[in-house]
C-alpha cells in the first residue's frame, strides 16, 4: 500500500464524519480514523511512519529558537536549527556556517509566509465583498461558481488523492 492509500482512508473518514453544515471536528476525526486504521493492518506501518514524522516536526517546532524572557536572546543549548535537506543541529553545536545557513532559510521562509498570507487575506477580502454584494449566497461553493467562475479541473487539484 502507498501513502496515497493512507491519505484516501483519512479523506474517506473525514467525509463520513462531516456534519450537514460541512464541519469536521478533528477530535472525532482522530477517533474514527484510529478505529478505521485498526481494521487495516496493512496501513499501520505507514500510519506509524506518518505519526513519527508528526512527532519529529513537533519536536523541531518546540525546540525552534525563540526569544527568551530571561536573557532576551534566541540562544538555548537545547534549541535546534533547521539547516535544510533534513539536517538539524543543536544550537549549542552550531558553527558559523550553520548560523548563516539557518539565517538564509529563515529569511526564505519568512518571505514565503508573508507572500502566502497576503494572497490569503486578499482572497478573504474578495470573497467577503462578494458575499455582501450577493446576499442570496450563504455558502462559498455557489458563490465561487457564479461570481468567480470557478470550474474544477480534476487533474490539477489534489493530484496525490485518488478518487474514492
Amino acid at each position: 500500500m502507498s501513502t496515497v492509500a493512507l491519505r484516501n482512508v483519512v479523506l474517506e473518514v473525514a467525509r463520513r464524519i462531516t456534519t450537514d453544515r460541512g464541519r469536521i471536528h478533528t477530535d472525532e476525526l482522530q477517533s474514527e480514523l484510529a478505529k478505521e486504521l485498526a481494521e487495516h493492518e496493512d496501513l499501520l506501518p505507514m500510519a506509524l511512519a506518518k505519526g513519527c514524522q508528526g512527532l519529529i516536526r513537533d519536536m523541531g517546532d518546540r525546540h525552534s529558537p525563540r526569544r527568551r524572557r530571561t536573557t532576551g536572546g534566541l540562544y538555548h543549548p537545547d534549541a535546534v536549527l533547521k539547516l535544510g535537506n533534513g539536517i538539524w543541529v543543536w544550537m549549542k553545536d552550531a558553527t558559523p556556517t550553520d548560523i548563516t545557513q539557518w539565517g538564509r532559510i529563515c529569511s526564505r521562509n519568512a518571505i514565503r509566509i508573508l507572500t502566502s498570507e497576503a494572497e490569503t487575506q486578499q482572497y478573504i477580502a474578495d470573497r467577503t465583498d462578494a458575499f455582501r454584494s450577493h446576499p442570496g449566497y450563504e455558502r462559498l461553493a455557489p458563490l465561487e461558481e457564479a461570481v468567480f467562475h470557478y470550474q474544477q479541473d480534476a487533474l490539477a487539484d489534489f493530484p496525490d488523492i485518488e478518487d474514492l
